[in-house]
């Protein structure tokens, strides 16, 4: 009777960590509040520049390239209002049901309309350790490791690109 109780603990153990990883990433809905090039959060209290860094947002849409950047000169790019996300913050932009259902981008393409299935992931402001930092992947990799939408660390030499993001409106 005692290993049918260990097994019991075991499956139960397995399955309540199954659930907490599964769930992690569901989110508070978010409902944008859209003007021109930004997009409110009022989830997060964040506002996001609805375009990377180096496109232009235009008539609805973002034009311009996709540059990529060092982290070290990802961490340079906003201003006294605009700043590089935390992972966690960034992390808020990726849609849970999307990524599930292996959708690429798994991110909301209206709001954020730069973001294709082709873009490379965005830097996070987030430093892990001397060499490496912490990025967010919202489009479906080769298969392995880091191939889903998620987060995940790099080395700091990788070229990415990066959103700014503020606090409040």
């Amino acid at each position: 009777m005692g290993a049918l109780v260990k097994i019991a603990v075991v499956i139960a153990v397995a399955w309540g960590g199954w659930m907490i990883w599964h769930n992690k990433h569901k989110a508070v809905a978010h409902t944008f509040e859209v003007h021109g090039g930004e997009a409110y959060d009022a989830a997060t209290n964040l506002t996001w520049k609805r375009c990377s860094v180096g496109q232009k947002f235009t008539d609805g849409s973002c034009e311009g390239g996709d540059p990529g950047f060092k982290w070290d000169a990802a961490q340079r790019t906003g201003d006294s209002t605009w700043r590089v996300p935390t992972e966690k913050e960034l992390g808020t932009l990726i849609d849970p049901v999307k990524a599930d259902k292996g959708e690429s981008p798994a991110v909301d393409t209206v709001i954020f309309p730069g973001i294709k299935p082709s873009t490379p992931p965005f830097w996070t402001s987030s430093h892990s350790n001397g060499i490496s930092a912490w990025y967010a992947r919202f489009n479906k990799g080769s298969e392995g490791l880091g191939s889903a939408p998620g987060l995940y660390r790099q080395s700091e030499l990788n070229d990415y690109g990066v959103i700014l993001v503020r606090d409040g409106r």
